[in-house]
């Protein structure tokens, strides 16, 4: 699965858990993040099989090389369940099981996974917007998606404006 959709999953989980900060820092780390121990294999997998491979559908060389680590299988629950103490214990376990299952649904589908993850990242991505949508609506004066759409464009704005 692409880093992108497990991220797009992740935040719309944590917006139907109502997620505070600590907890999202927790839900990224464990539900996005463990797909970092991918860049440590791309020297190796670059030098054995090239630049192209990369672009693979699947990174399996037939080498017999892991290039995934322990985060990325069931027996990686005896790291994160020790790593989650100083969080709520739902939070890590949950966003890491889902980040697991999902790496695992490919693998079960991969023989039509691109329009699979398209849907789940189409999906998710939907759900993020209907979400943050009915928050929206519940708190602002204005309705409907053409105002939702310019309070999101003058948030956006706001955001990158004031950076520059």
């Amino acid at each position: 699965m692409l880093t992108t959709t497990h991220l797009v999953i992740a935040v719309l989980m944590g917006l139907l858990m109502n997620l505070d900060r600590n907890e999202w820092a927790a839900a990224l780390t464990f539900g996005v993040a463990v797909d970092a121990d991918h860049l440590f294999a791309v020297p190796r997998y670059v030098e054995d099989n090239g630049w192209s491979a990369l672009f693979a559908p699947t990174w399996d060389d037939g080498s017999g090389h892991q290039w995934k680590s322990l985060f990325h299988y069931p027996m990686g629950a005896a790291i994160v369940g020790p790593l989650a103490i100083g969080w709520r214990y739902l939070v890590p376990l949950t966003f890491w099981g889902t980040h697991v299952f999902v790496d695992h649904f490919q693998t079960w589908t991969m023989d039509y996974w691109v329009p699979i993850e398209a849907a789940t990242f189409a999906g998710a991505s939907a759900g993020i917007v209907t979400v943050c949508y009915i928050r929206w609506s519940g708190t602002s004066s204005e309705q409907g998606l053409p105002a939702y759409a310019r309070h999101v464009w003058g948030r956006m704005s706001s955001a990158l404006l004031s950076r520059g």
